[in-house]
């Protein structure tokens, strides 16, 4: 009997947990990349699976935030000046998307995909034996200002609706968890339900995984379009190649606009570059990952290294790394535990991550090619949500009753509207 098989289009977090759960179902898979497998924003990113970050990014003010903060280039958001239609159109989009109600929508939506990963990654971890730093040790979002510290209290109360609550510390208890934080701080909020891995063992213990599994990984092969017949893709142009297949999967991340016009709708991500900055572990490091929130910076320790993450820039795809905004990690990072950033610097890095304007990944069937599923617009909570998303993908492919609603992930949201269109 001949295997059905899929052809995945991107081998970051999204498109490797879909192989896996591809494979376990008896499809024959190969992943085709347009740079090297696991890399990309799967690569850089601080490792942090958080079910409690299911407010999107329109939440919390921040339109007036990048506003005010445009012409900083440290600023934690930073918008390059530019004439660009469809990020004038994406922002505005953006700031529809203010409102309570659509951001309790987006919540529901970012609740169930990160609670179903958050219960899919401890058995995928332990029954692969999968090498990646895993660890269940919570975060604590830290503040400096008392301002700050107590209009959190307006997230808790959200979050504690959806079954999420948080601890909240005064200085002396956040002190006494984190002994190295700074004295200046006036308290913080403490999260028992997250846990953190190195993002990038995780994707090279996936793809060790997957090729024993029977998976073909095919790299430095750009798809540029699909072979097509009676409204179905029989093959993706990649690399100089047609490469045939019975499903097919656009997790493509940042990249993923690229082939709206093949898949017939239009797919409104941005690339909002990230920065991080890895070092050797230093003496001062938390023993848990910290949001630094003034200053919109992440530290993730790991038992043999350390890693500092942060900062949105729309700059299209410009990859050049900015040491502004590099330092401005470390600065940042410094106001909150001092010493935190003594450890030898061993990696710098920017990435795209993919940005919708509503902070919901599309996962979905593309209206022109019935056999193709578009798999991308993570956000930021690509790794957070891979485990999730990779399931309710093979589910869809595979015809079974999905285990969580995938409608808050459709295409028809864009054009209920009335400014994105399904079809072109």
């Amino acid at each position: 009997m001949i295997k059905k098989s899929a052809i995945i289009i991107g081998g970051g977090v999204i498109g490797a947990f879909t192989a896996y759960q591809l494979l376990n179902k008896g499809w024959q898979v190969t992943i085709v990349d347009k740079g090297r497998f696991g890399e990309g924003c799967s690569e850089g990113n601080c490792g942090l699976i958080v079910p409690n970050h299911i407010l999107p990014l329109n939440a919390s003010g921040t339109l007036f935030k990048t506003i005010r903060g445009m012409l900083l280039k440290d600023a934690p958001l930073y918008v390059k000046p530019r004439i660009d239609l469809d990020l004038f159109k994406w922002f505005y989009r953006f700031s529809r998307n203010c409102g309570q109600r659509n951001v309790l929508a987006s919540a529901r939506g970012r609740h169930a995909l990160l609670q179903s990963s958050f219960g899919l990654y401890p058995s995928i971890v332990e029954k692969e034996q999968l090498d990646c730093n895993w660890e269940m040790g919570g975060s604590l979002h830290v503040f400096r200002t008392a301002k700050e510290w107590r209009a959190y209290g307006a997230v808790d109360a959200v979050l504690r609706k959806f079954g999420i609550a948080a601890e909240k510390l005064n200085r002396d208890r956040l002190l006494h968890l984190e002994p190295g934080l700074s004295p200046d701080l006036v308290g913080g909020w403490h999260y028992n339900q997250t846990a953190h891995l190195w993002p990038e063992r995780l994707l090279e213990a996936l793809r060790r995984l997957l090729t024993k599994k029977g998976a073909n990984i095919i790299e430095d092969a750009e798809a540029t379009g699909f072979e097509t017949h009676n409204g179905r893709a029989e093959g993706v142009r990649a690399g100089g190649k047609i490469i045939a297949g019975h499903a097919f999967v656009v997790a493509a991340g940042a990249w993923t606009p690229q082939l709206q016009q093949e898949l017939g709708c239009r797919i409104p991500i941005q690339p909002g570059k990230g920065y991080a900055l890895t070092t050797t572990r230093p003496l001062a490091a938390p023993s848990r990952p910290c949001f630094f929130e003034e200053k919109s910076v992440v530290a993730t320790p790991w038992t043999d290294g350390f890693r500092l993450g942060g900062t949105m820039e729309f700059s299209g795809f410009d990859d050049s790394l900015n040491p502004k905004r590099l330092k401005a990690l470390s600065n940042g990072a410094a106001q909150y535990m001092p010493g935190i950033t003594a450890g030898a610097v061993e990696k710098e890095w920017c990435g795209f991550r993919p940005m919708t304007y509503d902070g919901l990944p599309i996962i979905d069937q593309s209206p022109r090619l019935k056999n193709v599923t578009i798999a991308a617009g993570h956000n930021m909570m690509g790794i957070s949500m891979g485990p999730g998303t990779g399931k309710l993908v093979a589910e869809m492919i595979n015809r079974e009753t999905p285990h969580i609603d995938p409608r808050p992930y459709s295409l028809e949201r864009f054009s209920r509207t009335g400014f994105e269109k399904t079809s072109t």
